[in-house]
């Protein structure tokens, strides 16, 4: 199909008519439409004569949640928002020419499977595919780039294989209704990607098209995993050491490989035959041929990458991601086997070139109409003179159709369904030989957040290994492997890893059988931050082995063998055992002469005796040692020392022998040497004493870490912080109270003094007029009558008198009684905290 072919629809684009055609047009090819999809097209015929009519408990649970989803459907119209059930004059044009796209698409390609450009939405509206996707970014930190949001949408979304796996959806739901359900088919988790990926800049498109059985149906349950390796491998460290004792040149040469070549290639063949035996078994468990192979419809993404102004080197083949598991696929993937059709937010594009010979044979130039057919033009068409009897200007050009801006709402995702992950922050996958299990932080009581486990036999049986993996707990381990797959003499074999910060600078911890036993054999590796820069220890049943890394003693292997105690359950953790004989190991002092500097000291408490070997010589095969007999108890009061109880064999024949007091001096220096050695092997093994009990005291109480700055799940800072606050606020309550019940004192004090002021003033005023009318009233009463007046004038002299003198009194002292109360307030605890009163000099 050239784009040519598609004049006729522009041509009625620019009809002055073309609006009130619209809608009778649109209701007339919608009932068209809805009588084409249920009578399928005879390509499906024949392939559903190969499903079968048998249904499985998988596909008996997805009619089941499909009848939800139908129930539920009833219901959404009702609270979706005006955009999902209605669509507007633009939306109707584009349904209209999307309509007639079909239409002639038909007609040209009558084999050609049914595009699907306009589905209808979760409200049983039609909408333009490529208006579903919402070009969008999430506010998290964590989601920047391709990657990141990939997985998120493997992780956040169950995915649920298409119903009939040769037919397109009946509906495809929003990007939103996505997010919110956290189930997707095929077209729903592509479209919900490829929003994402577009709103973080990416050239990403859906893609419809045929893909293999395994991708469709995501059943990894076809697929076989290999065990991990361990976190930290003792190879690499190994080889290293190698490396440095190669360099080194008193290192003793590596043996000579003494095995037969022919046994190595029968043995080789004996593990290729068992390899062979193994996959053949597999095969025959699960039937690789697939009747419906090439057929089944499904959709990805594929990413175009651009030139940026930034990176010009950018490669243009393009590549595909699978939504279902958030993996990248190159196009050359055979489980992607043909395409039918891609689209973004701007445009549809239907592919013409052949269906068959994978995806290699394409040519993605999506812009070239030889091999792709876009929907809406890519550039402006000229309008060509007397179209319609409408006149133009030559050079007049119309305004393409553009795509409609999309009729989805914002897609987000809350914040709770964000740190779960996962639905109901669990998610289990299963593959051939192994089940994972997905679950989010602070799920899991012990922050288990993944569990690998590995089985040999078909149906999850005979379990062989465990692998399990931890965030955010308090003794910093970070991963445990238990492999069951070890002798049985031995026990169970568990390896736990930790993070850096622990106290005790534990590394790795490997152990077979019982955890707690200080018998059990077992490896415990440190880190380099140690101050005695141990390196690991190698406990068996009845020795210790240690290796030091940059001593600055130059000792860098250390051996203590113990008695053999009896096999008792019941012993005590903390019961010291007896040694038998110690070792320590010393590299080469270049100060020092070979023949005094020690390489192996060997204090044999059984044998009472201390064996001493010095460093080799250039071009030497022997080594110079001495050997210490140690005084018994009876001897050691004697003064004299026997020379006969130090053995010398000097290689050097220049070197001469010790002289008695030499020896006697040596023998006492190597006699504290033990001692020290002693004492050092009892505070190791109280050391790993400790190490055990710690690490039993971690598996029984189980803490995690919360981060001081998560606020959601911090809920002692958050109590402390709100507590702090309510404290403030009761602190600010209180200050305010006592501010205000303190001026109500000041207030009522002045007020108080103010009136008896008043009230002894107007005492005084009424007593003084009293005074003057008995004063007046003398001259003219009786000689009776006025003796009483000058009784009550005597009288009220004496009274006003009394009141000049407290009028008098209380002016001086209402300064001091205000000091005085101001005094009292500013000693009050109450009111220790407000601004103090000031003082009346």
């Amino acid at each position: 199909m050239y784009s040519n072919s598609l004049n006729w629809l522009w041509e009625d684009f620019n009809s002055p008519n073309l609006v009130e055609e619209i809608e009778d047009d649109y209701l007339d090819s919608t009932n068209y439409s809805h009588s084409d999809t249920s009578s399928q097209s005879s390509y499906n015929v024949d392939c559903s004569l190969l499903i079968g009519n048998e249904k499985t408990e998988e596909e008996t649970s997805d009619e089941h949640f499909d009848d939800i989803n139908d129930d539920v459907s009833e219901i959404l119209p009702e609270i979706l928002p005006e955009s999902y059930t209605k669509t507007s004059n633009i939306e109707k044009l584009i349904l209209f020419c999307a309509q007639n796209f079909i239409e002639q698409f038909k007609v040209k390609y009558p084999d050609r499977r049914q595009l699907v450009l306009i589905p209808q939405n979760e409200g049983g509206v039609q909408k333009c595919v490529c208006t579903t996707i919402k070009p969008s970014r999430l506010v998290y930190s964590d989601l920047i780039e391709l990657t990141s949001y990939s997985r998120f949408v493997a992780k956040h979304i169950t995915y649920f294989k298409l119903e009939d796996p040769l037919a397109l959806p009946n509906k495809i739901v929003s990007p939103a209704t996505t997010l919110k359900t956290q189930t997707a088919n095929c077209f729903e988790l592509a479209i919900l990607l490829v929003s994402f990926l577009i709103g973080c800049g990416y050239n990403a498109f859906v893609v419809y098209g045929y893909a293999t059985e395994i991708v469709c149906n995501n059943d990894l349950g076809k697929i076989k995993i290999d065990l991990p390796k361990e976190l930290f491998d003792e190879q690499e460290s190994e080889s290293e050491n190698i490396e440095d004792i190669v360099d080194d040149p008193y290192a003793i040469e590596p043996m000579i490989d003494l095995r037969n070549e022919f046994v190595d290639f029968l043995m080789n063949e004996e593990k290729n035959k068992t390899a062979v035996n193994d996959e053949i078994q597999e095969f025959e468990f699960y039937d690789w041929t697939d009747p419906l192979f090439g057929k089944r419809v499904h959709a990805w993404v594929m990413v175009i990458p651009l030139e940026t102004e930034n990176d010009k080197n950018v490669s243009e083949i393009p590549y595909f991601i699978e939504p279902s598991t958030g993996e990248r696929k190159e196009i050359s993937d055979e489980n992607y086997t043909g395409i039918e059709v891609v689209w973004n937010n701007t445009n549809y594009w239907v592919n013409l070139q052949s269906l068959e010979g994978g995806c290699t044979q394409y040519n993605f130039t999506l812009s070239n109409t030889t091999y792709w057919e876009h929907f809406l033009p890519d550039k402006p068409q000229s309008v060509r003179k007397g179209t319609l009897g409408l006149k133009h200007n030559e050079n007049e050009t119309i305004k393409n159709l553009e795509m409609p801006n999309s009729w989805v709402t914002v897609i987000q995702v809350p914040m709770n369904k964000y740190l779960m992950l996962y639905p109901n922050g669990k998610k289990i996958v299963r593959y051939m030989n192994a089940i994972k299990e997905f679950y989010a932080d602070y799920s899991m009581p012990n922050g288990l957040v993944k569990r690998t486990t590995f089985y040999t036999k078909p149906g999850y049986l005979n379990k062989i290994f465990v692998r399990e993996i931890y965030k955010n707990r308090i003794d910093k381990i970070m991963c445990t492997d238990t492999n069951y797959a070890v002798e049985e003499t031995l026990g169970t074999e568990t390896i736990e890893y930790f993070r850096p910060g622990r106290d005790d600078y534990l590394k790795k911890h490997k152990f077979y059988g019982d955890c707690d036993d200080i018998e059990t054999r077992r490896l415990v590796t440190f880190y380099k931050l140690r101050l005695d820069s141990m390196a690991d220890i190698k406990i068996n049943e009845d020795s210790f082995i240690i290796t030091y890394n940059d001593r600055s003693d130059l000792l860098f292997w250390n051996l203590c063998v113990f008695y053999r105690t009896m096999n008792d359950k019941t012993q005590d953790i903390n019961i010291k055992r007896k040694p038998k004989c110690v070792v320590e190991k010393y590299l080469r002092n270049e100060s020092k002469h070979k023949d005094l500097d020690i390489a192996t000291i060997t204090f044999d408490i059984e044998g009472n005796n201390i064996y001493v070997q010095y460093q080799y010589g250039e071009g030497q095969i022997t080594q110079s040692s001495r050997l210490f007999k140690k005084p018994t108890y009876s001897s050691v009061s004697d003064e004299k020392f026997n020379p006969k109880s130090v053995t010398e064999d000097i290689v050097y024949p220049y070197m001469g022998h010790l002289k008695t007091h030499e020896a006697y001096i040596m023998l006492q220096e190597m006699i504290e040497s033990e001692k020290k050695a002693l004492i050092n092997v009892l505070n190791l093994e109280n050391y790993i004493i400790q190490i055990l009990e710690t690490r039993s005291q971690e598996r029984s109480e189980l803490k995690l870490k919360v981060k001081s700055l998560d606020w959601d799940r911090n809920h002692w800072i958050r109590k402390l912080l709100q507590d702090k606050k309510d404290k403030k606020h009761k602190l600010t309550t209180k200050e305010s109270n006592a501010s205000y019940i303190r001026d109500k004192i000041i207030q009522y004090f002045r007020q108080h003094t103010k009136n008896q002021f008043i009230r002894f003033k107007h005492l005084f005023e009424t007593k003084k007029l009293e005074l003057q009318s008995l004063t007046k009233s003398l001259q003219t009463i009786d000689a009776e009558l006025r003796d009483r007046n000058l009784i009550r004038c005597s009288a009220l002299k004496t009274e006003l008198n009394i009141l000049t003198l407290k009028l008098k009194r209380y002016k001086e002292s209402r300064i001091k009684r205000y000091n005085n109360l101001a005094t009292c307030i500013n000693s009050n605890p109450d009111y220790k905290k407000l601004t103090p009163l000031k003082l009346f000099v």
